[in-house]
């Protein structure tokens, strides 16, 4: 499409956003794709953009590069765009590191389904084998890379995810598969959608069984679970009028696994998840703009074990449980000014509550309370047809409350929780075409990374390892984190290879990064015991840079591919490096290699990675001590074979870690090779 063309396309897809009927909130995805010749995202203006043009580095994984990845795990399918890095420590428990930060229980990635935050606030982390999403009623996964809490709120210091599912108002998705595979792996997942006149429902429904990996493990490590997830969820978008919309979505899930804990102690811990979640929302074409409403209730209930067992991946010893809830209300009006600019308003209220369960030395039932309030704003301005300026801006305000009891010596005081934080986060990005085939983009985010409600608020006092008792504190005193970044990139269209070329380089800057554990001088009296006092700090600064470089096209021959090499640096400031190590748990190199063919009813894919060695902290004896444990770089072959017996059932082969039978990714267990047989019938 030409210059002419494509502003003729904005120019009616912004007046729709402004003036036209409620339903361009529940975009058309596919109608916008069939448009633009290549995916689309409303994620940062709130209107329909071509990827190339989003005011974000941002990269959009489609339905079909979903299917052909063969994988049922949204790491491993994210694992294919570069500055992200994944490490697996089970079946189905993995992190996702960005540009360089990796650790496991990830904090500085927002994860989100549809808009509605899956990202857990006890430890801030994604439980990526709990989410309520059947893989094949997923229309896209956009990825962010770079600090954008402006945009998506708390949290969001180092990158989104956020998966779009298949909208029941335009998408008549119904589908449902079967997998089988080595380590009695057994998978299903069905969606079913009804429209109409009224507008759409659908329904999802899924799980998965299969045996632990049974691989070499640390001394202090438990025997594995085997793993375990279902769920059910659904989705109705009600058309009220030309000018209204109503949305309403339910959702539960359920999942066990081990898993890595990043905690001082470092092991891993068998981990049983229960998420429930409902939510609904309004869209309303006005006069003075489309205002929106999105409410949604999360209660999350995690029991992890952290000692080790007798075996039949049963675990024993002392359980955590905690319980975490998050209510989000969030009113928004997007409207033009004249012709070039368009801006959004924002008000968004925060309330979470924290609590904790586990046997103590002490009677105590530590919990807190955390509400907040934030506004928001974003204005758009198309300055000429070749250059565009996005700006954005947010304030969080939030106060912290005890509203447990904590015994009456411990180090802070109820008292001592009575906190109030402010937090500003911002975003600009200037997007200049250059010509049809060149555009540049250059960036700056500040990300605000809050403070984790267990680092706020857990409160334990027990025996761990051989180091006798301790009084292991959160700190209500924490500052956010504060992630600066500044970043520059470059796209070209080069037809003569039928591929598009991507340049980006970075820099990132973290202050008062924290640590969930760290020693002090102070005692407690524990039953007249005078008893050591480990707290959560903020513990200093750390700095990262590098790039990403990516080639990948397809021709009409069938032959597709993606290559691409990122590079990540860290440097660690004080003692960041001892206590949490981003400097060394980044892998600088990370080679992707993708070729895919189509012909007739087959596919072939095949994707190869070579990532460069880490040198990650953890405990080797369950204890307190870390020590720095050296992971060898390693490569990993993936692969998937499809063919379409009918024009709505495909069976596939598909297996992960093709190139050796277990692989050593990170401190924690090594992997095992994956196999697995699908079949999958659209109706």
């Amino acid at each position: 499409m030409n210059r002419a063309g494509r502003l003729t396309v904005l120019a009616l897809v912004s007046s729709a956003a402004a003036s036209g009927p409620a339903r361009g909130q529940q975009i058309d995805y596919q109608s916008f794709q069939s448009l633009f010749g290549e995916p689309v995202s409303k994620w940062v203006t709130g209107i329909p953009q071509r990827v190339g043009e989003v005011a974000a580095n941002i990269t959009i994984i489609t339905a079909d590069e979903i299917r052909q990845s063969g994988s049922r795990s949204i790491p491993q399918i994210v694992s294919r765009v570069p500055g992200l890095d994944i490490f697996q420590d089970s079946l189905t428990s993995f992190d996702v590191g960005v540009r360089g930060y990796q650790t496991a229980f990830q904090p500085r990635l927002l994860v989100l389904i549809d808009g509605r935050q899956v990202f857990i606030d006890d430890y801030s982390r994604t439980i990526w084998d709990n989410l309520p999403v059947n893989i094949d009623d997923i229309r896209q996964i956009e990825v962010v890379k770079g600090a954008a809490s402006a945009l998506s709120g708390p949290n969001a210091a180092g990158g989104v995810i956020n998966i779009v599912t298949y909208s029941p108002l335009y998408d008549d998705n119904n589908v449902a598969s079967a997998s089988v595979g080595n380590l009695h792996q057994v998978i299903g997942d069905a969606t079913a959608t009804v429209r109409g006149k009224w507008g759409g429902a659908k329904i999802s429904a899924g799980g998965l069984s299969a045996s632990a990996f049974n691989t070499p493990r640390e001394a202090g490590d438990v025997d594995p679970i085997a793993p375990r997830h279902s769920y059910l969820a659904a989705r109705s978008v009600l058309q009220i009028t030309p000018d209204v919309q109503a949305t309403a979505d339910a959702n539960y899930s359920a999942s066990r696994a081990m898993t890595a804990d990043p905690t001082d102690f470092g092991t891993t811990g068998n981990q049983y998840t229960a998420t429930y979640s409902v939510g609904f929302g309004v869209n309303w074409q006005t006069p003075i703009g489309l205002i929106t409403n999105s409410t949604y209730y999360n209660h999350t209930v995690v029991q992890l074990f952290e000692t080790t067992s007798g075996g039949n991946g049963t675990s024993g010893g002392l359980p955590y449980t905690f319980h975490t809830d998050l209510l989000v209300s969030r009113l928004q009006d997007q409207f033009k000014i004249g012709a070039d600019h368009t801006a959004r308003i924002t008000l968004e209220y925060r309330f979470k509550t924290f609590s904790n369960d586990g046997v103590q030395l002490v009677d105590q039932d530590p919990a807190i309370s955390q509400s907040g309030i934030a506004i928001g704003g974003a204005w758009i301005w198309r300055i000429s047809d070749r250059w565009s300026w996005t700006n954005a801006a947010r304030l969080d305000h939030t106060q912290l409350h005890q509203t447990g009891t904590i015994f009456p010596g411990a180090f802070f005081n109820p008292a001592a929780y009575d906190q109030t934080v402010n937090a500003f986060s911002a975003n600009s990005d200037l997007i200049f075409n250059a010509t049809e085939k060149d555009t540049f983009r250059a960036g700056y985010g500040r990300g605000i990374q809050l403070p984790s409600l267990l680092n706020l608020g857990w409160d334990i006092t027990q025996n761990f390892g051989t180091n006798g008792p301790a009084d292991y504190e959160a700190n209500p005193k924490l500052k956010p984190t504060i992630v600066e970044d500044y970043s520059v990139d470059y796209a070209r269209k080069l037809e003569f290879l039928n591929s598009h070329l991507k340049l980006s380089v970075y820099y990132e800057l973290n202050r008062d990064i924290t640590v969930a554990a760290i020693g002090t001088n102070a005692f407690v009296l524990v039953d007249g015991v005078p008893t050591p006092v480990v707290l959560t700090e903020n513990v200093g600064n750390s700095a990262g840079w590098g790039g990403e470089i990516q080639l990948k096209g397809s021709a009409p021959s069938g032959f597709r591919w993606d290559a691409s090499y990122s590079y990540a640096r860290v440097a660690d400031q004080g003692i960041v490096k001892s206590t949490v190590d981003y400097q060394g748990s980044a892998p600088q190199h990370h080679v992707r290699v993708i070729v895919g063919y189509t012909r007739d009813s087959w596919e072939f894919d095949v994707a190869a990675h070579a990532v460069s060695g880490t040198n990650m902290l953890r405990s080797l004896d369950g204890g307190s001590t870390q020590s720095t444990f050296p992971v060898r770089g390693y490569t990993s072959v993936s692969g998937r074979i499809g063919y379409r017996i009918t024009p709505n059932m495909t069976a596939a082969l598909s297996g992960t870690n093709l190139s050796q039978s277990v692989t050593r990714q990170s401190p924690f267990p090594a992997i095992r090779r994956l196999l697995l047989a699908s079949l999958t019938a659209k109706f």
